[in-house]
This record gives C-alpha cells, structure tokens and sequence, in this order.
C-alpha cells in the first residue's frame, strides 16, 4: 500500500490543459503523465457544478447517491432551500448565519447522504488529511473559530465543533495541527484572500506536510482559484492558476528529492470536478430570463421557499436548472416546456415518468434536434420503433426517437457512445432523486448561463450542463500499479474508487463498472 494524494483542481478543462502541456507550460504534470498515465476525458456528474461535483469526488456516487443535486436545489422531504452561490439576494433572503451554518456544518453533516472517502479510510484504520476541501466529514472532532470579522454579525456564533478526518485544514476556520511538531496548518488568510480558501493556502499547507513528513496515508488537496478566475476571465486567461498548482507539484517533488523518490513513496491522482465553456460576449444575450419565458406563472423568489400562491420553484445552476412544480402543473407540463423550447438557447429540456416503453422513462425534447424517450432494460425490445444496446460501462438501454438529441450512436460492436453529452443516460438517469431533483431540467446552449432576478450571469467562463465543455477534465496517475488504472473511460464517480483501490480498502463500486440506481427501474413517486 502506498500513500495517496488526491489533487482536486476546480474547473480543470482538457481543453485548455491538454494544449498548454503540449506547449510545455504544465512541466510536472506532464512528468507526472510520463511517470504514470494521463486520461483525457474524465467525466463530470449531472449537473456539472461544484457542490454535486466534488461530492461526486469524494465519494464515488452520483446525485442521486450524495444527496447533493446542484449549487442551488429544493429538498422535497425536508421542504428546504439550498443555495451555496454567490449571488447577494438569495443569501440574503436565508440570511447569512443561515448560509454560514449551511456550508459549513449542515451541509456535510445533515445533507450528504453517503460515506466520504475519508470515512472509509479512516475506518479501515489508515489517516486521512484534508486540505480546504468542500466536503470534510470523518469521525474525528475539530474546533472550529470564526474569523472576528465575521462575528461582528449578528446571532453568528464565535466557535462550532465539526467532525472530519485526522487532518483538517479549513481556510481561517480550522487549521489542523502536525501531531509530532505541534506545526499549525495555515496559510494566506483574511478577506482578500476568501478566508484562507485559496491555492496558497493549500498549497502551503500541503507543503508543510511534506516537509515534516507528516502526509497523512490519503490526502485531499483543493485548488479553487482556476474555477473563479474561469469565471472572470474565461477559462484560457485562467490558465495562471493551474500553473500555480504545477508549481506547487514541483515544489513538491523537491521535498521528497525527486520525482522518482517521491512516486516511491506517494500515488498522485489530478482532476478536476468539471470544466468550463467560454461565455458569449453580449450580455444582454448571455443570461436566459427564465422568468420572462414563465411570465403567466407565480414564481418562487431566488433564494426563497414556496409560500401559498406559487406555482414554481425555478434553481438556475448556472448551465443547468431545474423546476419543481406544484402537482397540479406536472399535469400541464407541456405547456410549460412549449413555453420554454421556443427560445433558441435552451439545449435541452429533460423530465422522467412512467407513461410508455416500461415502468420509469426519460424524455429529453429540443428545438431542432428532435425528442427522445429512454431506459434501462434487462430483455430486448418487442417493438421495431425501440432500439436498444449497453453503453462501454455494461449498462442496457432502450429508447425510441433521435439519439442526435444527445449526440448518441451505436459504433460497429454494438454499444452506444455520446459525443457532445458525454455518457449521457446514465449522467441523466443519475440526477433524478425523490427526494431532491426538480420535475424538469433544462440545459442550455455554449455561451449561455440560466438566470432569475438576483442570479448574475457569469462573465467569461461557465459550465453545469451534458455539455463536454462543461465535462470533461484530465484524469493524470501517477506512482501506483498500471492494473488498478481505468480501463474504460473515467467518471469523477470512479475516483474514490481508485483511490481506495491504491490503498486497499474495500469501496462499494468498482472502477468503471455501470451505476445506474435500482431506482430508474422504478415507478416515478410524488412530485412537490
């Protein structure tokens, strides 16, 4: 068994990394990809966006597994509102010791709803480090201390305790301690430094571990600046970021004396938890208005929860939102998304029931490309409209319609492949939970982002949809056995797998095995 660094960069596209490594900008990684292996098609979960993103990460499952669907979703059980943007209003209309308490406490212990990496590890009877991560939760308690600056807020509380693993780093809330030295775990903090959550931080952090040989047998680092820079300034302007990880990972390979003594000692793993697609420049046209589309409806406002008179609760995430109706409209559905089609920048509108070919179908309808209906299947169709194959990961599908919906076709050995929506079924199959997706998803076209009034839209950089723009991040291995890499085209949910692989303990799924739930066979349950 070897040590493990699991590197988390936000937003890392192939399509921006891939050139600038061949243009020798990225030199470790481009070592590291020598040393081992690099993949360049590793695939985002459904929504493509950071909360659901990384969850999917840290713990292998899907949305439908994590709890976890989106930076902004309604939970239909619990009849609650999350937001974890960074939009003004809807913070606002939750207040900021709620949002505070959310991300930092709520969110991890109360919301997700499967075992992290870190738990397992550390169960197993290893340790486990995490540095600035957004998803910490392991049995070990932590104190943490709110910034003064924020106690100067109302009702927010000076101190919280919160469990994760061993080796806790949260920015300025929790700076986790090197048991042998006593060596806080600290870096550049403050408000102009999003209170330590930052590539600094992490990197320093990451460094100090190093250097006092104190790396813990699995360790998550996160670089979040290439995601907000992305944001700003467009994903290829953001390449400085990741240039500043690859530094780190040179610096690195200097404490341990070199890149063979320290792949001697450390597996790495690099990815990203989704990338990003570049912005139209007209920002008039950037932003679809979902409001205006819906204008004879009682909307819910951003941020809020239903109250008496609402007939939809809209959750732009970004490239991705999704809508729940009131029962009464799921009926009338149609009319909404007729409502919706006619505008030329929605790509796709995507709902699930139990109305033809078997018990629990997926529609997905568009403008131009035509409607198709889906679903997994055990036995062959009985009807000659109904194709059907298996996908590269052994899931069965059938469907009837046009697979150019989600840029599908069957290749010569019979088996579905996707281009433009990478492994598309099972991504939407996948995002469907009782419990907390919307009744209809909607993505829209490159170059546009989905808003309400108080939802900005991104200036330069965004992502969330099917899209391969928004999905697709290199996958580099390096340090470990060739036998336990992927051999089937990787998902961000076959990560934790691998990592657990390298150090021995037992996961739940294997890599590159299909994932779809038990539950798409089922009847769809009630709506909100």
């Amino acid at each position: 068994m070897k040590k493990t660094l699991f590197v988390v960069i936000d937003a890392l596209a192939s399509r921006v990394v891939r050139p600038a490594m061949q243009a020798g900008r990225l030199p470790m990684m481009q070592k590291l990809s020598e040393a081992g292996r690099v993949d360049w098609n590793c695939t985002a979960i459904f929504p493509s966006i950071t909360p659901a993103a990384t969850a999917a990460l840290v713990t292998g499952e899907y949305p439908c597994g994590t709890g976890i669907n989106g930076a902004y979703f309604y939970d239909i059980k619990d009849d609650r509102v999350h937001y974890y943007g960074d939009d003004t209003w809807p913070i606002l209309r939750r207040g900021f010791t709620e949002f505070f308490e959310d991300f930092l406490v709520r969110l991890n212990r109360d919301q997700l709803r499967c075992e992290t990496a870190f738990e397992r590890v550390e169960r197993d009877g290893h340790t486990a480090g995490c540095l600035n991560f957004l998803w910490f939760r392991g049995d070990v308690s932590h104190m943490v201390q709110v910034p003064w600056i924020m106690r100067l807020i109302p009702w927010m509380p000076s101190s919280r305790t919160i469990t994760g693993p061993t080796i806790l780093a949260l920015g300025d809330f929790v700076s986790g301690r090197i048991v042998a030295t006593n060596e806080k775990l600290v870096g550049p903090g403050g408000v102009a430094n999003r209170f330590g959550f930052n590539d600094a931080a992490t990197g320093q952090e990451l460094l100090t571990l190093a250097k006092a040989n104190a790396m813990p047998e699995f360790t998550v680092a996160y670089f979040p600046d290439n995601d907000f820079d992305s944001h700003s300034e467009g994903p290829q302007s953001s390449l400085k970021n990741v240039e500043g990880v690859d530094h780190t990972l040179e610096q690195l390979v200097e404490v341990y004396g070199g890149i063979d003594e320290m792949l001697d000692d450390l597996a790495i793993v690099i990815t990203g938890d989704h990338a990003q697609t570049n912005m139209v420049q007209d920002n008039h046209t950037a932003g679809i208005d979902l409001e205006s589309l819906l204008t004879d409806y009682n909307i819910v406002p951003a941020g809020a929860g239903w109250n008496d008179g609402d007939e939809l609760m809209i959750c732009p995430n970004m490239r991705a939102a999704q809508i729940y109706l009131r029962p009464k409209y799921w009926l009338s559905r149609d009319e909404i998304m007729d409502r919706l089609i006619v505008d030329d920048r929605i790509d796709q509108i995507i709902w699930r029931d139990d109305q033809s070919l078997t018990n629990r179908i997926y529609h997905v309808k568009t403008k131009s490309r035509g409607t198709l209906e889906f679903g997994m299947t055990d036995d062959e169709p009985t009807s000659t409209e109904i194709e059907s194959a298996a996908d590269e990961y052994d899931n069965r599908w059938m469907w009837k319609g046009e697979l150019a919906v989600v840029d599908g076709n069957v290749d010569d050995h019979g088996v579905i492949r996707f281009g433009d929506y990478p492994n598309a079924f099972e991504r939407i199959v996948t995002v469907f939970d009782d419990d907390v997706s919307g009744d209809l998803w909607l993505t829209c076209t490159p170059g546009h982002e989905f808003k309400l009034d108080g939802v900005s839209v991104h200036q330069n950089g965004s992502h969330g949809s099917l899209h391969a723009d928004d999905s697709l991040s290199p996958l580099i291995m390096a340090g470990f056995d060739e036998a336990l890499m992927p051999k089937r085209t990787p998902r961000s949910v076959d990560v934790t797998p691998l990592c657990l692989a390298i150090l021995g303990v037992e996961s739940p799924y294997q890599v590159g095995e299909g994932r779809c739930p038990a539950s798409a066979h089922a009847p769809k349950v009630s709506n909100s």
